[in-house]
């Protein structure tokens, strides 16, 4: 989740072309980055740490 908000921030991308740079940061695909973001909404949804880290994201990204 950090990694996003750091991509983001850099870079104001939309949400696939974030899921993208995060993925080629952390050697991962696309599809792995976007099932560990919902593996960690549905497990840290409710959290308020969670919540402050999906703050930093655009309200419109999907995950």
């Amino acid at each position: 989740m950090t990694g996003m908000g750091n991509c983001y921030a850099s870079c104001h991308e939309d949400f696939e072309h974030t899921v993208e740079m995060v993925g080629d940061a952390r050697g991962l695909t696309v599809d792995q980055v976007k099932k560990m973001l919902e593996d960690i909404r549905g497990k840290y949804g409710a959290d308020a740490d969670y919540q402050k880290l999906r703050d930093r994201l655009p309200k419109g990204f999907p995950i």
